[in-house]
């Protein structure tokens, strides 16, 4: 070989060297307990490098120390593995790594609860196994027939542990003898020879309902089968257990003893014989009612005495509703029946759980009713309950129970029954009650934070009431109160103050409420006094207040978890004396204000003016000058004819004056608004006091009995004179009541003759 050939060979090896170099991996990984170790188990991870760098491991993406064992080998301990790890080894300088995944796991146990079944009798077996527990990692199973030709039927185990093998049946087989095996890579189990009969594994194909007829008490199932197989029927009512029974194939089951009104459920299943074969899966569930029936049980009635204003009492009611089971159909009505002279019956709707009746020595009687008839009635008397001496205990069992404990009373005896109800308070509507016969009971269903009032009642072997023991308000789980009252004034002193407040909403009272506390500060002083009000009052007093002084007040509740919050305040103020008395005299002169408009109001009727008037005639005087005698008459007395008499032309100085005077009130001819006096003179030294007139072709004349009367444009002191003379005749000017005569006109007169005598006549 030449020279030249030789180079070529060289540089030919070193590039497939070269390139062999670059194809291998940088390094491998290798376990010394393999891929799939025992759970718990010790072993090392080797890490082979195929070139020189810095060398790391990783455990999880997670960093690990490591041993140098050479220049290209390092490794890592691992101990207790009891979960997949996995493992990898690379160069810092190459991204390019390598690594392992180990599986922790067990070896399989011994094969256990073989079971194997023929589906029909001409059908494939098919048998299933479990090895006790999961391997974890993956198991192959294996199950091999004597008499069959090839190595097996294999599967693999599922994460349940079981495993499972389908192969048909050849020839004449009457048993069937089986071994399995179970292995993987940390071991292997095996078990058989297991033996069959393979009439004993049959397990017929699934039987059929096609439908159900009902009655009120039983129930005919049919089926699509009509083989000599045994049949098991399993029923139950919504709710309840299954209940089974088993019987010969026929076309039709008829199941007994059914309730009426009631859904029930039903499946069946087969089997060959009672000795022979597999019983079938069950069948799907068939539903179906049973038809009604009249209800045969009594329904359970209380009642409760109510507040009335009427003669009779008035009585509340209550019943429940029966049961699904006892009602046997749907309730359409309830029929209270009242029986006193005559029976007075009324029906309500089957929503209905209570009815007031107002009556006293009264029974009344209570039905349901349904499409087939009615329930038998319940009697009860109603009567009222006297309360006996006794206090009702309790204590909460939990947040919706509580117990109640009282004693024997001596009035009850042998055979007592008590009956407790309850209901929220002030929600009668509510109402629930349990008979005992024992002095405890335990009331369930209550809501907590709720209060709740009732009474315990005794009742004799007769059913007739004997006392009942109140019981106070009861709750669980109470808190303090979420609102207080809102206070309000009802009437203020300037030393005392009642306020009054408002209930707060049962909703927000969190429990029962025991008392309220009503806060007073004085804000000039800034102290706080308290006043406890035990409930259920919602007013109180506050005196010995300081007049003239401002306060603000409040109210809070409180249940037994404590006090509920601060509520609204109420600021106001208390009067002084000066203000006090200033009230008083404004009160008294609108009382006296108002009497005298109310004596005004009365002064206008006729009948009372006639009276007053009466009464002032007796105050006028007896003796009256006769204007007739006077010198003003007797200077006017030479003027003939109709005269007008101007005060100031007529002498008041008349030395003579007449011993009486008549005076008659007649209405003036020519004005209808003034009334003029008729006078008449009798001469005082005339004996038989004959009335004269003066002229005899002169009609009588009439005076005005204005006191002021007009006599000419000017007045003197003749004139005052006068009016002074004629003072007694009295003119009321008051704008409500009318004068005492009609005034109006002017004095027209020739002769004056007056006669007093009627006039001052009081009687």
């Amino acid at each position: 070989m030449t020279s030249e050939c030789t180079w070529s060979v060289l540089v030919t090896f070193h590039f497939i060297l070269a390139a062999g170099a670059r194809g291998e991996a940088v390094c491998t990984v290798k376990s010394s307990g393999g891929k799939e170790v025992l759970i718990g188990s010790s072993f090392t991870v080797f890490c082979v490098f195929n070139k020189q760098c810095t060398k790391m491991i990783f455990r999880d993406k997670k960093q690990i120390e490591h041993a140098q064992l050479n220049s290209s080998v390092v490794s890592v301990d691992v101990k207790n593995l009891t979960k997949f790890n996995t493992f990898t080894c690379k160069c810092k300088e190459d991204p390019e790594p390598c690594g392992i995944d180990i599986t922790p796991g067990y070896p399989p146990s011994i094969p256990e609860n073989l079971i194997c079944i023929r589906k029909t009798e001409f059908g494939n077996v098919s048998c299933t196994w479990r090895t006790g527990r999961d391997t974890k990692i993956m198991t192959t199973c294996q199950l091999r027939v004597k008499g069959e030709p090839h190595d097996g039927y294999k599967s693999v185990m599922n994460s349940a542990g079981f495993c499972s093998a389908t192969f048909p049946i050849t020839g004449s087989m009457s048993q069937l003898i089986v071994r399995l095996n179970v292995s993987n890579s940390l071991g292997s189990a095996t078990t058989g020879p297991h033996s069959f009969t393979l009439s004993n594994i049959v397990k017929p194909s699934r039987p059929n309902i096609s439908h159900v007829e009902c009655s009120t008490r039983y129930c005919s199932l049919h089926t699509n089968t009509h083989s000599t197989h045994l049949l098991e029927v399993q029923y139950r009512a919504e709710s309840e257990t299954w209940k089974s029974l088993q019987t010969k194939t026929e076309s039709n089951l008829k199941i007994s003893s059914l309730q009426p009104y009631t859904n029930y459920e039903f499946q069946i299943r087969r089997k060959i014989n009672h000795t022979v074969g597999l019983w079938s899966d069950w069948s799907l569930t068939k539903t179906a009612n049973t038809k009604e029936e009249a209800p045969d049980k009594v329904l359970d009635v209380w009642y409760l005495q109510e507040h009335s204003q009427s003669q009779n009492k008035c009585f509340r009611i209550f019943w429940k509703a029966l049961n699904k089971s006892d009602a046997k159909g749907e309730i359409k009505s309830y029929n209270i029946s009242e029986k006193r002279i005559k029976v007075k019956s009324v029906i309500v709707g089957p929503t209905r759980r209570h009815y007031t009746i107002c009556c006293s020595h009264c029974s009344v009687s209570v039905s349901a009713n349904n499409s087939e008839g009615q329930s038998p009635d319940k009697f009860i008397e109603l009567r009222s309950l006297g309360l006996a001496s006794g206090i009702v205990s309790h204590n909460s069992t939990n947040n919706h129970s509580i117990a109640l404990f009282w004693s024997t009373s001596t009035i009850a005896g042998h055979g007592t029954e008590y009956v407790v109800h309850w209901y929220p308070f002030g929600g009668t509507e509510q109402l629930q009650w349990i008979r005992v016969v024992d002095t405890k009971a335990v009331i369930r269903g209550l809501h907590p934070k709720e209060c709740y009032q009732g009474a315990v009642t005794a009742l004799n072997s007769s059913g007739s009431l004997i006392w009942f023991l109140s019981i106070e308000g009861i709750s669980t789980w109470t808190s303090v109160p979420e609102q207080s009252p809102v206070p309000q004034q009802d009437w203020k002193k300037s030393d005392s103050l009642q306020v009054k407040w408002s209930e707060i909403p049962q909703e927000k009272r969190r429990g029962c409420l025991i008392k309220y506390t009503v806060y007073l500060e004085d804000n000039k002083k800034r102290d706080i006094q308290n006043y406890n009000v035990k409930y259920p009052r919602t007013q109180y007093t506050i005196s010995g207040l300081s007049p003239g002084h401002c306060y603000k007040l409040w109210v809070t509740a409180w249940t037994d978890a404590g006090e509920g919050p601060r509520g609204t305040e109420l600021p106001f103020c208390t009067p002084s004396d000066t203000e006090k008395l200033l009230s008083l005299v404004i009160m008294a002169g609108g009382a006296v204000l108002l009497t005298c408009l109310i004596l005004l109001c009365i002064c206008q009727f006729s009948s009372v003016q006639s009276r007053f008037l009466s009464y002032c005639k007796c105050l006028l005087p007896r003796v009256i000058p006769d204007p007739a005698n006077s010198k003003w008459a007797k200077d006017c007395a030479i003027y003939q004819g109709e005269i007008k008499f101007p005060l100031h032309q007529c002498d008041s100085s008349m030395s003579e004056e007449p011993d009486t005077v008549e005076v008659e009130e007649v209405p003036n001819p020519s004005s209808s608004t003034c009334t003029y006096i008729k006078s008449f003179s009798q001469e005082s030294g005339s004996s038989d006091t004959t009335q004269i007139t003066r002229s005899s072709d002169i009609m009588d004349e009439y005076i005005c009995t204005h006191g002021a009367i007009s006599g000419g444009e000017e007045e003197d002191e003749d004139e005052e004179g006068m009016l002074d003379e004629f003072g007694f005749l009295p003119c009321t000017p008051s704008p409500f009541l009318e004068p005492l005569f009609p005034c109006g006109g002017k004095l027209t007169l020739d002769v004056v003759k007056i006669d007093c005598s009627e006039f001052l006549d009081c009687t």
